[in-house]
This record gives structure tokens, C-alpha cells and sequence, in this order.
């Protein structure tokens, strides 16, 4: 399992950092500087990144776009694929199937999630290697307690919320800044501690569902997969994200990032 995964890693790097890639079989396009035109035969796949592709020749292989459009004009022997961009048939005649996924949300939403996920993907990294432990702690913690740390991070954000709008009104005095950037930050801390534990609950599920023992990061991946295509389902994939949230906002603070190490020597608002 490992080395399939190492094995796919070092596949998709090598895919995202030549700018071409020539072969018998393969001509590999990756992030062009304008449309793609193949105007002359093509026996081989076809791969570009961030921008569209014209076909106007015979292409004997797959035609594939992320985060751009695909024109079929001629023939193609193989499937097209388009993520983050549409598919659309002038002339042309596709043998394969015709896959796109672009409609949920185009291209500019695409190049978003890709820079979110990169985001999340250094963030799990460096959260996990630093504190890895005390975010399985709180994912454990955000499962058992789930209702109740639920009420207690819906009413924590809506405090805090509060809160920022007061300090931001007094930032014009100085203990308003202060205050402003003592809120701002620690709300980024506990934000980010809480979505590393509801990526770590979901590959915690996943794992469990379909019985195979995957290494921390694994699941942290997987949690990130989920969490990305729920944020795409429109009303159900909010409301799942504000309970969540909510739930693992609370986990977050009544753990103390994991620690479970009271908040200024105050007692907890229920047992161990």
C-alpha cells in the first residue's frame, strides 16, 4: 500500500513539473502559455494543465484538460476528460467516453480548490509532524462528545464573533488593536487545529469502513479529499461544515488543542 502510494506520488511530480514531454506514444502538454491547437496527427495521449485545448487533427490516444476546456473538431480515438472546464463537440467525433466535471464549478472555483488544497495539504504536514498526537487526541474527543461539544463551539464562535466585531469597532484605540489581533490569531489557531481534526475524523472513518489499518497521513489525506468534494454539495455540504466545525471548535477548546490541560487553572464544565 505504501509504495503504490509512493509510487503514484512520484508519478503525478513528474507529471506537474516538465513543461513537455515527448515519446513514441505520449505528447505531454503542462501548463502552456495560451490554447493548445494540435493541428497536425497525433498517435499518443494529450495532457494540459490551466489552459483549453482545440483539436483540429486526428489525435489517436486520450485528450485530457485540467482546468480548461477541450473543442473536439476532429477526431479522437480515445476519451476526453475535462476537469474544471467542459467539453464541447464542433465537427469533431469523440470514440471514447466523454467525461467533464467542470459544470460544478468552472475554472476559476478550480484554481481555488487547487491552491486550497495545496494550502491544507503544507498545513497537514507540518500540523501532523509537530502535533500529530495531540490531534488524534481531539479527533478521539470530537467523536465521543459529539452533541455537546457541538452547543459548545457554536456558542465559542458566536462569541468570539462578537468579540471581534467589539475590537474591530475599538481599533482605533490602541487596546482595540491589540485586542483585534489577539482575537484574529487565536481564532486562526483554534480554526486550523479544529479542520486538521475533522480531516483526521474522517480518514479515522474511512479506515474503519473498509477495515485496512492506513498510516496517519493517509487518512489525513483522505479527510481532505471529503472535506474538499462535501464543500461542493450546496446546502447539505454548509450545514455539514458549520456542525462540524462547530463540533470540532468545541472539541478544540475543551481539549486545549489536545492537551487536555485546563484554560488558566479554570475547572472544566464537565468530567473527564
Amino acid at each position: 500500500m505504501n509504495k503504490r502510494i509512493f509510487y503514484l506520488f512520484v508519478i503525478l511530480i513528474l507529471c506537474f513539473s516538465f513543461n513537455s514531454f515527448a515519446g513514441e506514444r505520449t505528447k505531454l502538454f503542462v501548463f502552456p502559455a495560451h490554447t493548445v491547437k494540435i493541428e497536425k496527427p497525433v498517435k499518443g495521449d494529450i495532457l494540459v494543465v490551466g489552459k483549453d485545448i482545440e483539436i483540429c487533427a486526428n489525435v489517436d490516444g486520450n485528450v485530457s484538460a485540467i482546468g480548461g476546456n477541450i473543442l473536439v473538431k476532429s477526431k479522437v480515438s480515445g476519451n476526453c476528460v475535462s476537469i474544471g472546464g467542459g467539453i464541447h463537440i464542433s465537427g469533431g467525433k469523440v470514440e471514447g467516453d466523454i467525461v467533464s466535471i467542470g459544470e460544478l464549478f468552472g475554472k476559476n472555483r478550480f484554481y481555488l480548490l487547487l491552491l486550497n488544497t495545496f494550502f491544507w495539504i503544507i498545513t497537514i504536514g507540518f500540523g501532523f509532524y509537530f502535533y500529530g498526537e495531540n490531534i488524534k487526541e481531539n479527533a478521539f474527543e470530537f467523536a465521543d462528545d459529539f452533541i455537546r461539544l457541538f452547543f459548545f463551539g457554536f456558542y465559542s464562535l458566536i462569541a468570539l464573533t462578537l468579540l471581534s466585531l467589539i475590537s474591530f469597532a475599538l481599533i482605533k484605540v490602541g487596546i482595540g488593536l491589540i485586542l483585534f489581533l489577539f482575537v484574529f490569531a487565536g481564532f486562526f489557531a483554534i480554526y486550523i487545529f479544529s479542520i486538521l481534526t475533522i480531516f483526521c475524523f474522517f480518514g479515522d472513518v474511512v479506515a474503519k469502513f473498509i477495515k485496512v489499518n492506513l498510516p496517519d497521513t493517509v487518512k489525513m489525506l483522505l479527510g481532505l479529499a471529503i472535506y474538499q468534494m462535501l464543500k461542493f454539495v450546496p446546502l447539505f455540504g454548509f450545514l455539514s461544515f458549520v456542525v462540524l466545525l462547530s463540533a470540532a471548535f468545541g472539541a478544540t477548546l475543551y481539549s486545549r488543542f489536545g492537551t487536555f490541560k485546563s484554560w488558566f487553572g479554570l475547572p472544566r464544565f464537565w468530567g473527564e
